[in-house]
């Protein structure tokens, strides 16, 4: 019968809400940030990063300021590829040698 399976699961259900509840509650209260997944699962990740590099011995500073050159270094790379994409040519910065030899 369906409501004899009901009668085990709605305990189950309301402890397993309520558990939740409280977990996202106490992440508020440890954090001051709400518990949202993504930001939940984000700060584990750099927790965990940071915990590894120091205990491998990396410097947090130079692997930040590595890790923003290469997000520059791919965003330059980007617009480069857009503009070949677009058939553009890229802005070409003159030189005095450039000049030599040409008609004016």
């Amino acid at each position: 019968r369906s409501s004899d399976l009901w009668d085990i699961m709605e305990p189950v259900t309301y402890f397993v809400g309520q558990g939740f509840a409280l977990a996202a509650y106490a992440y508020f209260v440890l954090t001051r940030e709400d518990y949202i997944y993504p930001g939940a699962r984000d700060r584990q990740y750099l927790s965990f990063l940071h915990r590894g590099m120091k205990s491998k011995g990396v410097d947090v500073c130079q692997y930040n300021e590595l890790k923003d050159a290469l997000a520059h270094k791919k965003d330059q790379l980007r617009c480069l590829h857009d503009a070949l994409q677009l058939n553009l040519t890229a802005p070409r910065k003159l030189h005095d040698d450039d000049q030599i030899g040409r008609a004016v």
